[in-house]
């Protein structure tokens, strides 16, 4: 059994670290279309003469059709191929953004940006499994390790990067360029990947199983709409029934797929996925973390412009020690991955909980004194756990998956990261914003903080506490 599972490790793509290159730089931008529109609402709503309401959809259209399809857009790729769908969902993300930098209304720029999330959803489950089939497994946790670097980079720099085209107005453009520098991005490496990149398709993924595609996008809506915009509408009781009626479509999906299997057709998603161990006890850490990670930076900021009085800027600077943090942890994990292994996961974890413990006691002693440099030495501490457990965690969960499986369980995990990040989002700033009600004193934000924070030490102690069940994965790749 061995034999030929060594057979495709004897000759690895020569391009393979050229091909990774170009993937990673249209996955940045998929992951930098998440943040990037945040710091620009107000220009977007001046110029455009938006209602909230509007607005509010600009940013949760995209957020839905990506989460929705993504395991399509997996699929897909193991029946057409991994670099035709990863072509095609770049050049749609790229006319998408074209459209988005362009629109002249309300309407048709929350319509131009959903149609940029189904885009994304195609493109993005194509980067791991393209990753997954061209690496051999010795330099999976390399290759897994700088995608997790990417992606968290993309997570920090849209806000940022928004903020420096919208200040700077190019061509009196406005809010516009946020969208339209995606543009020569999205071409070169359009052009570059038809060099670089190697053709993949599953020989078991025969058609598209639309059945499946309908109860899962059905089930995806109903839970992803409330999520993204439940806490905004006040939780009214219409959130609860999709999110029950979420669940039924859900275990109807389950029973259609063993149907399909059970025929010997091409199943939407490869039930056999959910019999490896450790992409289960994974995929539930991922949920753990995704959810605290994502929560971390909104309440954070709300803290720092809200309860302290920051200016965006100052609040901005703030988290650059955890930036500078995240990065260097992200890229060293490369290296300590072969040797720690799933162990760094632990370590990350354990620092992101004293990073907060930290910064709970540094926030209650101080209260209203607090400064940015007194948050710096904790927010490295927290972004030098982070950058340590994200690309990590990702080798991880798909350390056992086999090349025929790769689109299916890159959709998998990438639905799983994105509906952490809606979950995490609503439910840790419903506990923040209930613990604080309508206090504006800097006593009630440090109350609310400590409150919501305590959560995300409790996700974060559930992760630390599945990753031991989980074993060292470089065994396996050696």
């Amino acid at each position: 059994m061995s034999t030929p599972a060594a057979a495709p490790q004897a000759a690895p793509d020569p391009g393979r670290w050229r091909s990774l290159s170009v993937i990673l730089a249209a996955a940045f931008l998929v992951g930098l279309d998440f943040f990037i529109v945040n710091v620009s609402i107000p220009s977007i709503r001046a110029s455009l003469h938006a209602t909230f309401a509007q607005v509010q959809l600009v940013i949760a259209s995209y957020g839905l059709t990506y989460g929705v399809f993504l395991i399509s857009g997996g699929r897909l790729g193991d029946i057409y191929g991994r670099k035709r769908m990863f072509m095609w969902g770049v050049a749609a993300f790229t006319l998408t953004s074209m459209l988005c930098g362009l629109a002249p209304t309300p309407g048709a720029l929350i319509l131009a940006r959903a149609l940029q999330g189904i885009a994304g959803a195609l493109l993005f489950p194509q980067v791991l499994s393209i990753m997954q089939v061209t690496f051999p497994p010795q330099e999976r946790a390399m290759a897994f390790g700088l995608f997790g670097t990417v992606i968290g980079t993309a997570s920090f720099s849209g806000n940022v990067l928004g903020g420096l085209l919208v200040q700077a107005n190019i061509l009196d453009l406005g809010w516009r360029p946020i969208f339209l520098i995606n543009l020569p991005i999205g071409l070169a490496a359009l052009a570059a990947a038809l060099r670089t990149v190697r053709e993949s398709r599953s020989p078991k993924a025969r058609r598209l199983d639309l059945g499946g595609v309908a109860i899962m996008t059905l089930a995806l809506c109903l839970l992803l709409y409330p999520l993204i915009e439940g806490r905004e509408a006040g939780w009214p009781w219409w959130t609860f029934a999709s999110f029950a009626a979420s669940l039924l479509m859900l275990m109807a999906f389950v029973r259609y797929e063993r149907m399909v299997t059970a025929r010997g057709g091409s199943p939407l998603v490869e039930l056999s996925l959910f019999h490896d161990r450790v992409f289960v006890i994974g995929l539930c850490s991922g949920v753990c973390f995704f959810s605290s990670a994502s929560a971390f930076f909104l309440i954070s900021t709300i803290f720092l412009q809200n309860g302290l009085g920051y200016s965006p800027r100052e609040a901005g600077l703030t988290f650059a020690s955890f930036a500078i943090a995240f990065l260097a942890s992200s890229l060293s994990s490369v290296r300590l991955a072969p040797r720690w292994g799933s162990r760094i996961i632990n370590t990350g974890a354990a620092l992101m909980i004293a990073g907060l413990t930290a910064l709970l006691w540094l926030s209650n002693s101080r209260g209203s004194a607090l400064t940015g440099l007194e948050l710096a030495p904790v927010l490295l501490i927290y972004g030098t756990g982070q950058g340590f457990v994200m690309p990590t965690l990702i080798s991880s969960i798909l350390m056992n998956i086999k090349g025929h499986d790769a689109g299916s369980a890159s959709g998998v995990l990438s639905t799983v990261q994105q509906v952490s990040f809606a979950s995490g989002v609503a439910v840790i700033g419903t506990v923040f914003f209930s613990a604080l009600g309508g206090a504006t004193s800097v006593s009630s934000f440090v109350a609310a903080l400590r409150t919501a924070f305590t959560v995300n030490i409790c996700l974060l102690t559930a992760t630390f506490l599945l990753i031991l069940r989980i074993p060292r994965f470089p065994a396996r790749n050696s």
